[in-house]
């Protein structure tokens, strides 16, 4: 029954992703004001209880499920950790608005206290504690809860701000997830006391 559900699934993505080629992260980059600074370091930390825990790895995207209502564990198609997905698309997001970006590489064992610059810069943390979607024919939901984390150039935090939502899903074409995700970020660094920093 598992290796039909398995197949099921498989040609289901196969026919929603079609031949359309896989987005860039400069493509899904979201569109972000210009800060004030030159340049940026950027760290995303998966947090998610079940990646900390070993239960999920780090490229798991969410879930789908078999007529049936079993769940198949989907990663990111490209191969890459949540961390390394998202980091490349905000800092390609920064580029296009002409500022240096770099990411900082991380584990989801980090300490965020730890996290520093190399250099003499602004860093943007990106904390998930919660970043996945759910999918079958009765639901289409996805989850998002995060940090987002500006620290000075000393080290000093200047502000840690949670955002929390739900969204419906057009499907689980890759390119729709990404413009999802760009669009939270958009949301997020829209925020007032967000861009009165940046």
């Amino acid at each position: 029954m598992n290796k039909i559900a398995s197949i099921f699934i498989a040609v289901t993505l196969l026919l929603t992703t079609g031949c359309t080629a896989i987005m860039t992260a400069e493509q899904a980059a979201p569109t972000l004001n210009k800060p004030q600074v030159d340049e940026i370091q950027i760290a995303v930390v998966d947090h998610r209880p079940y990646v900390v825990n070993g239960d999920k790895l780090s490229g798991f995207e969410g879930l789908s499920r078999s007529g049936f209502g079993i769940p198949y564990t989907q990663n990111i198609i490209t191969g890459e950790t949540m961390p390394q997905h998202l980091g490349k698309r905000l800092a390609a997001g920064f580029i296009r608005s002409g500022i240096n970006a770099k990411l900082i590489a991380t584990t989801p064992q980090v300490d965020i206290n730890d996290i520093k610059a190399d250099s003499d810069t602004a860093t943007i943390i990106i904390v998930l504690n919660e970043w996945k979607y759910d999918h079958h024919a009765f639901t289409d939901n996805s989850w998002y809860n995060f940090d987002l984390i500006i620290k000075d150039r000393t080290g000093a935090t200047l502000i840690n701000k949670n955002f929390t939502g739900e969204q419906d899903i057009p499907s689980m074409h890759t390119n729709d997830l990404q413009m999802l995700y760009k669009e939270r970020f958009e949301l997020a660094f829209a925020d007032p006391e967000v861009k009165a920093l940046l």
